[in-house]
């Protein structure tokens, strides 16, 4: 367990229906965000895993939920999480070493230095001395937190279910340590504190495949698998089989619980091709109920957003296929999507038509304004065989115009693409993209901004165009503070993004 906060988005459903068809994102965020990174992460995240923030932090979400972080297997007596002066008075709150004086100094810990929880020290709620007990603390203490500060849920960090064997051989485990009793202490565990927080929304850092994923998912509301393809601390690619057991158990629990896929890897702002293969490996197991978090874990306290977030290639018309080289492939409504997981194995893909291949470009931190710099190029790319080398994919769009450019409105595809600068104060300006449609030499285009209460505060398009790229500016210099959302109408295109006013 590591001193993080992740930040997880996972399922929106609003009037405008904002981010139907795109990808789920998620982030993280620091202590001292500014209003404007705020804002920023308030527009275009739904979840945000967080830790304990301040009322005036906290307050400034108005659209964003949050989920409340509370490690279970140990915490940091540096953070406000827990009264540690309660804790420290009964030594039942984690597990016993075999000390004949029990204290601070001689209970287990982990080799993260935080202290190791006994999962099988579970009592009935309504028992005496309850509240000495670490689970029965842990469930009080956080549902507590919750609801009293209105939080939308809780994350619990570490709770797996598969202690590590070099913590036993090193004297970090309970003498008594039992594998399966741990595993189905834990199912307890989690299904306890789901107890105490039935209308909240509860999901955990610990999915693995063959590690009791399934049995946990079935008493919590979703999992997070962590650094699924590269190590945190290094980098580097973890290998297919590591790769290949967290996209199977993903595919196999997207369609009943809250799934969040997590890439941290130092050095992910500047390496494109392993952001094009993570971005690719969550599409090919992407529904409605999973998550994507994109970080360069060397910047891991930084606010940081994505070009690649914004890839949409509409709705999957099917589960992905796995060649019998395993090369991995996902068929979408506009685009392609094809996934070489091999650390060694250059392989081929016979393209049948002719595609863009998507290009991010920049992308990284969010400076203290609330704005970043990155776009989506698009280069094409024939049909016929493809090269994918080691560790690489390809995000590919039908190609439906006559021609794309490598501007940062480049587009193959009906496009409405985020203001900028956002947050803004008093104009902004908004840019679109009409393609070739049929034998249509125009289309009746439509765009307007609505307040968050669905009318209409301005009508900034509303004629027939031409295929090509569009800017419109508006200015919002009589409208006050707030959330407002634009809808763009093309023919029988609808697309809706939120910007933040903030004077």
């Amino acid at each position: 367990m590591k001193k993080i906060f992740l930040i997880l988005i996972f399922l929106s459903v609003s009037s405008f229906n904002v981010f139907a068809g795109g990808i789920k994102r998620a982030t993280r965020i620091s202590y001292d965000v500014t209003n404007a990174q705020i804002a920023f992460a308030d527009s275009v995240f739904d979840y945000l895993n967080t830790p304990f923030l301040s009322n005036s932090i906290r307050n400034a979400f108005h659209h964003t939920k949050l989920l409340l972080y509370r490690s279970i297997q140990g915490t940091w007596e540096n953070f406000p999480q827990f009264n540690w002066n309660f804790i420290n008075q009964h030594e039942n709150m984690f597990c016993h070493s075999d000390s004949a004086n029990q204290s601070y100094d001689t209970r287990i810990k982990t080799e993260w230095h935080s202290f190791l929880m006994d999962g099988r020290d579970l009592v009935d709620s309504t028992a005496a001395d309850a509240i000495y007990h670490w689970i029965n603390y842990y469930a009080f203490t956080a549902s507590t937190q919750v609801y009293k500060y209105n939080y939308d849920g809780l994350y619990i960090d570490s709770a797996s279910h598969l202690l590590k064997k070099s913590w036993l051989d090193n004297g970090k485990l309970p003498w008594d340590y039992d594998p399966l009793e741990w595993r189905l202490a834990r199912y307890a565990s989690l299904k306890f504190i789901k107890s105490y927080l039935p209308d909240k929304i509860v999901i955990f850092n610990g999915l693995h495949s063959g590690n009791g994923a399934d049995s946990s998912l079935a008493v919590t509301d979703g999992g997070m698998w962590e650094d699924f393809a590269y190590d945190i601390t290094t980098g580097d690619y973890k290998g297919f089989v590591n790769w290949g057991k967290a996209i199977k158990c993903m595919e196999e629990n997207r369609d009943s619980s809250n799934l969040v896929l997590v890439v941290k890897k130092p050095g992910l702002i500047n390496n494109i091709q392993a952001r094009i293969f993570s971005v690719a490996s969550y599409l090919l197991i992407e529904n409605q109920n999973t998550v994507l978090s994109l970080s360069d874990y060397a910047y891991n306290t930084s606010l940081q957003y994505y070009p690649e977030f914004d890839i949409d290639l509409r709705d999957a018309a099917g589960d992905f296929v796995e060649r019998n080289d395993s090369l991995y492939s996902r068929e979408f409504e506009n685009g392609l999507v094809i996934v070489n997981p091999s650390s060694a194995l250059s392989k081929t893909f016979n393209l049948s038509k002719n595609y863009w291949k998507v290009v991010p470009v920049g992308g990284g931190f969010v400076n203290t304004f609330g704005n970043w710099e990155g776009h989506l190029t698009y280069k094409s790319i024939s049909a016929g065989e493809v090269s994918l080398p080691p560790v690489s994919a390809l995000i590919l769009k039908d190609s439906i115009t006559t021609s794309v450019n490598d501007n940062p409105i480049g587009t193959i595809d009906f496009e409405l693409y985020q203001n900028y600068p956002n947050p803004f104060n008093p104009t902004t300006t908004i840019k679109y993209s009409i393609p070739v449609v049929g034998t249509a030499h125009e289309l009746s285009v439509h765009l307007a901004v609505y307040d968050i209460l669905g009318s209409k505060v301005a009508t900034l398009v509303n004629r027939k165009q031409a295929p090509g790229n569009y800017s419109v500016q508006f200015n919002a210099n009589n409208l006050p503070s707030g959330v407002y959302f634009y809808i763009l109408r093309a023919g029988n295109f609808t697309a809706t993004k939120k910007m933040i006013l903030l004077k």
